[in-house]
Parts: structure tokens; C-alpha cells; sequence
């Protein structure tokens, strides 16, 4: 917090939403693996973004996702059960992979999503705790993230990029039905919401 605020829009030259993701070399220690990230222009991604992340092989990169919804039936020792599982995944994914996305892709009828907040910040904390923090990029796939305040939330618990697929998919579902505007591509349906959440987080 800034006093006087800072003024989003007429201080944009000294405001950044880019986010550069991935494995972090030692800044006490210059080499060139400090500059070997993914630089994104905003933490904000598109669902075709997201699914190039998951099939990453740049320089060797490999990413892993990992299903944080577990069976309904198993009720309350299934989520703590399942949330364990999730960390422990994460832990090992670290190992072997410079990309961790964390998606609710899987939940529906019999299968139950464990809050994305609450999944994010188990593994960011467990991650500090292993020491492997710093190793990994940590991607969202959620279908909570809607408003500004849901991303700024899943940014402040550790999140380095996020995919809303939901908000996504419901306003090109609109589009098609004839509710919004009919020549919108998914592209442009995509750089509106992410401008939008844009200017929410940086204000």
C-alpha cells in the first residue's frame, strides 16, 4: 500500500503485471539459468495457453498436472486424504518437472474439487517446507477463479499463472447461444476478460 495511492492509470509506466514463471536460479550467484524463464505477459492465460503449458518441451521443460478432486464417496477422510496426496504429488512432480498445474478439470458428479485456494496454498507452503519451492512453476486450472478478487486471492497464496476456464467457457457458450455478440472469436472473448482482470489487479 502506497500513500498517496498509486494511480493505475497515469503511473502505468511503473506498473507490471509480467510474470516471469519457472525455476529460479540463485540471485546471489549471476549465471545465465537466471534468465531461463517464461515471461508472461500477465498472470491471466488463456485455455489454449494453458494447454500448450502442459505439453511444454522447450529446453527440456516438462510440466505436471495433478488432479485436486477426489471421490465423493469418501467423504471427509477422502479430502484430507486427498489433500495430503496432492502435496505429496507436487513434492515429487518437483523433481522432474519445471511446471505444476493444479486442476479441478476432473470434478463433476462422483468426483468431488477441493477448493483451488486451499490446494494452492497446501502446496506452496509444502513446497517452502521441502525446499523445492523455487524449482517450479505453479499453474491453476480453476473453475472459481471468476472475479478480480478470486485471481488477486490465488495470486497472494503463490500462484504464478492462472486459467478461469469456466468464466472462459461460459462466455463462449453465450456467444454461440446468441446472448453476446455473435462475431466475438474465443481469442477476443479471451484479451476482454483478461484486460478486464487486468485493470482490476492493478487497481
Amino acid at each position: 500500500v502506497t500513500n498517496p495511492p498509486i494511480d493505475p492509470f497515469r503511473e502505468k509506466v511503473v506498473m507490471s503485471l509480467q510474470c516471469p514463471i519457472g525455476p529460479e536460479a540463485n540471485i546471489l550467484q549471476p549465471n545465465p539459468a537466471q534468465v531461463h524463464r517464461l515471461w508472461l505477459k500477465q498472470p491471466v492465460i488463456s485455455i489454449a495457453d494453458l494447454e500448450v503449458l502442459k505439453n511444454v518441451s522447450h529446453r527440456n521443460w516438462s510440466a505436471h498436472v495433478i488432479d485436486i478432486s477426489f471421490p465423493v464417496s469418501e467423504g471427509v477422510a477422502g479430502y484430507l486424504k486427498k489433500l495430503q496426496e496432492i502435496c505429496n504429488e507436487a513434492f515429487e512432480a518437483s523433481k522432474r518437472n519445471q511446471i505444476i498445474v493444479l486442476s479441478d478439470r476432473k470434478g463433476g458428479v462422483d468426483r468431488v474439487p477441493i477448493s483451488s485456494l486451499l490446494s494452492l496454498g497446501a502446496v506452496h507452503h509444502h513446497l517452502i517446507e521441502m525446499r523445492a519451492r523455487m524449482k517450479v512453476a505453479l499453474v491453476v486450472e480453476s473453475a472459481e477463479a471468476r472475479e478480480v478478487h478470486h485471481i488477486c486471492v490465488l495470486l497472494g497464496y503463490g500462484a504464478d499463472a492462472i486459467c478461469p476456464y469456466l468464466a472462459l467457457e461460459l462466455a463462449s457458450s453465450l456467444r454461440d447461444q446468441g446472448v453476446l455478440d455473435t462475431s466475438l472469436t474465443d481469442e477476443v472473448i479471451y484479451q476482454n476478460y483478461a484486460q478486464a482482470m487486468q485493470t482490476g489487479i492493478n487497481k
